[in-house]
């Protein structure tokens, strides 16, 4: 007897990503360009400027961490990374996800080690001349030295993990057809019906910024 195959139900446009996520991920990007310009092509009149970024860059990082543990849905850690068989498997068959794929996980993970690794050497060095960084003070002047050495070479280490980060969006979008930068602007994402939308979590992200902005004031100002 002859079988029809059940037509696929439709897509339905939900939230996948929301607001405190993306404001997060446009911010590192305004920040991460602040800091690389007034670093390369600024001078004495534009330093400030760079280390507001930094600093800027240690609330965004403490606010991520501490929102990929007590948030829910695709933004928690515990829910986008995922061990050696799971990578495995997508990279012999690249299959759509509603949040993060597990080598996006890979590719996040990376450029929050790279960042914090910026912008923590950052706050030992010093130019010997005009600015030290605010806990300067904390080591001696051959340690300032070999932090201020990490922190010119990590820079060309994040700029390679952000190129790669934009060359994998590329082959996603143009090659895979997985859609990852419009979501990451609008929130929303076609995903099938039965998938649960997410959550803006306004609240927890509330307590997460509080606490990430005291304890990033407390490092610069305190320690």
């Amino acid at each position: 007897m002859d079988t029809k195959s059940q037509p696929s139900q439709p897509l339905e446009s939900k939230l996948v990503w929301g607001l405190p996520v993306r404001v997060f991920h446009w911010s590192l990007v305004v920040l991460l360009g602040i800091s690389f310009y007034t670093g390369e092509f600024g001078d004495f009149d534009t330093i400030d400027y760079h280390m507001w970024a930094g600093y800027g860059l240690l609330t965004l990082v403490l606010f991520r961490l501490s929102f990929g543990f007590i948030s829910r849905g695709n933004t928690r850690f515990s829910n986008f990374i995922r061990g050696p068989r799971a990578i495995r498997r997508y990279l012999n068959q690249p299959t759509e996800t509603v949040g993060h794929n597990p080598m996006g996980a890979l590719g996040i993970i990376a450029l929050l080690l790279s960042v914090t690794v910026q912008f923590s050497s950052g706050l030992f060095v010093s130019d010997d001349i005009f600015v030290d960084g605010p806990l300067h003070h904390l080591v001696s002047d051959e340690t300032s030295g070999l932090l201020r050495q990490v922190h010119a070479v990590n820079k060309w280490l994040l700029l390679a993990l952000i190129a790669m980060h934009l060359i994998a969006i590329a082959v996603h979008e143009w090659r895979l057809g997985h859609r990852l930068l419009l979501p990451m602007l609008s929130g929303k994402k076609k995903v099938a019906p039965e998938v649960e939308a997410d959550q803006h979590q306004f609240g927890r992200a509330l307590i997460c910024l509080g606490v990430a902005g005291i304890a990033a004031y407390l490092i610069v100002n305190k320690i």
